[in-house]
Formats: structure tokens, C-alpha cells, sequence
């Protein structure tokens, strides 16, 4: 990595830092208790000499040596950054502190508005601070050294985490105060909104990475022409028939429910769970996983069964493409192979209608039992893609080409898709 990228990926993490001490310094101002990793250093604040700051620096250290004497040698030496990022932090909370210390509200219905702002501000700071890639801070690579330890998921380690930090904060408090005092409803709420907040942002700046990869090499096909089709389609498109059609004709592999039998292979998953998961996420799920923050951590840092499902069909995906020329359907293997040269990305939709008639045919339901089936698919679709790319499902800019079968029909799609792979490049 070039000296001008780590740069600025450094610079990217600070800028992320410092917005996430603005939303605590507003949780603060709010005075209904403060976001779980921030409830011990501000109860001690409350009682005793030293700021928030100070204490957050010295929850930092600690969270270090417990990582260290967890790791030992095994500890990465670039991690020791973790207490030069938590003396930052901990400067940015009291410098934040004292910048917004004029923004004190009176009525309840304004602490709680500074809470959710708070908790908005907050979860940006987080997507700037996580997208850069170059280090946790000490909390989060804490949470990571244990998820790995106890052979946790990440989010179900987060949980007892944060339950840990808040019932420390109790004791301090009982111990200080003889009352509860700093953990209020604001707590649970920022619990609540700060990782939600993070799932709903964190799509829409997939700006920000593209702006810190940029300095990576961009795929460029050869003259040998593309060896890889990938296919993301709406349910009720034909995008399956289209690809196996294409494959056939081009004389190349297709892999569709394929990928099934050999993800169960790879994963050591059962095959009943693979069929029930497999490119799907419900809303609940995915809310679910936004509220802990799963998302935090690369999916194969995660041990939960639904990441350790797509990590699997990730690799299986690549060593398709690396076997020889294929149509892969599905499965998010355009964002998977997005940095493979001589690979087209292809989204297939269609209008209701087409779609309607075509799911009302094949499953033998009615038109409104087929549009409920439809949305309900192409729902779970989405939930899943979006979730492990960071990406919107059918954005155009993450395709090479968008075909609206219903248009060309399905012979039609497989013709301008075959003449587009053959036709010969200046």
C-alpha cells in the first residue's frame, strides 16, 4: 500500500473517530445515558476528577493488555496503534464535550431528539471509522479477540459485551452514588439505534470505499475476451433460463443450484440449512444483524452459520471462475468477483406482468398468490445482498449490463447477451 493511500485511509479512520465523539458529546448533552461502550468512562466522569476523556483513554489501555495477554505473541504489532486511536478518541470526546457545551436541552422530547442525532452522527463516525480497513479500535478488536476465543459470532459476542459494560456502569454508580445515575433509556436507545443506523447508511456510502480503492488496479478484460458471466436476476425474470441457455450456447459451465451441493461441501453446513439460507435474509434478520453491528466485522472474521454460509459460497464461487469459463447466477458473485478481469455482470428484471405469468405458470398459483411469492423472493433477495455487500440489489452501477427480459423475451435476452460476449473488441 502506497504511502498517499494509507494516508488517507488513516486520515479516513480520525475523520471517523471525531464524528463518532460529536454524537457521544450530544448523548451526554442529553443527560439520559450514553451508548454501552461509552457507560463506564462517563459514570466514573460523574463522580470522579477526571473527564470522559480521560477515563475512555484508560478503558482503551485496558482493553489492549486484555487483548495482548489474550494473544501474546500472537498479538499483531500494527494493533498497538489501537492506544494511539484511543488517545485520539478520548482528546476528540472532550474537545466535543466543550464544542457543543452550549447545546443543552431543557424538555424531555429534546434529550431524546439529541440521543437519536446522536446515535445517527455516531453510526456515520463508525462507517468512516470501519471502512478504511487498516484497524479496529480497541473495543471492537477486544470483541473480535474474544468472538474468536469462545467460537462466537461477532453480533452474539457484542450483546454480552455491551450487557457487561452497562452492568459495570451500574456498579460504579451504586459504588459512587448509592443511586443509578448515567445509564438511562438513552442507553437502551443508543444500544438499539446506533447499529440500525449503521445498517442503513452504510449502502449509501459505498462511495467512501470506492474513493480509498481507487488507487487499486481496475480490471481490464484481454484480448482473449470474458471467461466469467455473472447473472443477478429479479425472481420471475427467467434470469436461470437465460443463463443456462447462454452457458449452453457458449459451450461453458453453468452454475446455479449447483452451488448448493458444493457449498455444503465447503462449509460444513447441513444441506437442509444451505437450501433454507441460501440467498436469503429475512428483514428481521437483517435488522437484527444491523442492531449488533455484524456488519462491523469481514464476514470471515464472523463464525455465525449464515456468514460462514456466504464465506463458503464465496469460495466456490472464485474457484468456478478460476476453473474455467462458467455463467454463475446469483449469490452476489458480481460484487465476489468484482475484481476479476475478463468477467461480465449482468442484472436480468422484468415488469410484473411477465414476471407474474411466468411464477403463476411454474409454481401453479394464482396471479396474487405469484405477486406475493415474487415480493416476498425478491425481498429476501435484496435483504441478503445488500447485507454482505454493502451494495443496493439492482443498482445499476454495480452491473455491466441491465436487460429487462419482458422486453427482448427470454430467446431474445440470450441473443444480445451472446452477441455482445463474441462480438470481436477493436
Amino acid at each position: 500500500m502506497k504511502m498517499q493511500e494509507l494516508m488517507e485511509r488513516y486520515a479516513t479512520l480520525i475523520a471517523g473517530l471525531f464524528l463518532m465523539s460529536i454524537g457521544i458529546a450530544l448523548s451526554i448533552h442529553a443527560q439520559l445515558g450514553i451508548t454501552p461502550i461509552s457507560c463506564p468512562p462517563y459514570v466514573l466522569s460523574l463522580g470522579l476528577r477526571p473527564t470522559v476523556g480521560q477515563f475512555t483513554i484508560a478503558m482503551h489501555v485496558c482493553f489492549v493488555l486484555i487483548q495482548v495477554a489474550i494473544l501474546r505473541k500472537s498479538f499483531p504489532k500494527l494493533q498497538y496503534m489501537q492506544l494511539v486511536m484511543g488517545f485520539l478518541f478520548g482528546f476528540f470526546i472532550d474537545f466535543s464535550v466543550w464544542l457543543t457545551e452550549w447545546m443543552v436541552p431543557e424538555a424531555y422530547w429534546m434529550r431524546i431528539l439529541y440521543v437519536v442525532v446522536g446515535s445517527a452522527i455516531l453510526a456515520v463516525g463508525i462507517v468512516f471509522e470501519v471502512t478504511p480497513k487498516v484497524m479496529l479500535i480497541a473495543g471492537e478488536g477486544l470483541m473480535l479477540v474474544l468472538a474468536k476465543l469462545w467460537k462466537k459470532p461477532f453480533g452474539k459476542v457484542k450483546i454480552g459485551f455491551d450487557c457487561s459494560l452497562i452492568a459495570i456502569s451500574l456498579v460504579f454508580s451504586l459504588f459512587l452514588f448509592g443511586e443509578i445515575r448515567g445509564v438511562r433509556e438513552g442507553t437502551l436507545l443508543s444500544a438499539l439505534l446506533v447499529g440500525f443506523f449503521v445498517g442503513k447508511i452504510q449502502p449509501h456510502m459505498a462511495w467512501l470505499g470506492a474513493w480509498l480503492d481507487r488507487h487499486q488496479p481496475v480490471k481490464q478484460a484481454d484480448e482473449a475476451g470474458y471467461t466469467v458471466v455473472t447473472i443477478a436476476r429479479e425472481f420471475g425474470s427467467g434470469g436461470h433460463e437465460i443463463g443456462e441457455k447462454l452457458a449452453a450456447r457458449l459451450g461453458w459451465k453453468f452454475y446455479d443450484r449447483e452451488l448448493v451441493n458444493l457449498t455444503v461441501g465447503n462449509s460444513g453446513l447441513s444441506t437442509r440449512y444451505v437450501e433454507a439460507h441460501d440467498q436469503r435474509l429475512t428483514s428481521f434478520q437483517r435488522v437484527w444483524k444491523d442492531i449488533w453491528m455484524d456488519n462491523l466485522m469481514p464476514v470471515d472474521e464472523s463464525l455465525s452459520p449464515d456468514d460462514r454460509l456466504f464465506v463458503a459460497q464465496s469460495r466456490v464461487i472464485r474457484h468456478a471462475a478460476d476453473e474455467g469459463p462458467c455463467v454463475i447466477v446469483g449469490r452476489c458473485a458480481n460484487v465476489i468477483l468484482k475484481d476479476r478481469p475478463q468477467t461480465f455482470h449482468l442484472f436480468i428484471s422484468a415488469d410484473a406482468a411477465f414476471a407474474c405469468q411466468r411464477i403463476a405458470a411454474e409454481q401453479h398459483l394464482s396471479s396474487e398468490e405469484a405477486m406475493h411469492e415474487i415480493h416476498r423472493i425478491n425481498q429476501l433477495r435484496a435483504n441478503h445482498y445488500n447485507y454482505y455487500t454493502q451494495q443496493t440489489w439492482g443498482d445499476p452501477s454495480g452491473y455491466d449490463l441491465c436487460i429487462r427480459s419482458s422486453s427482448l423475451g427470454i430467446e431474445g435476452a440470450v441473443d444480445t447477451i451472446y452477441n455482445l460476449l463474441t462480438t470481436k473488441r477493436p
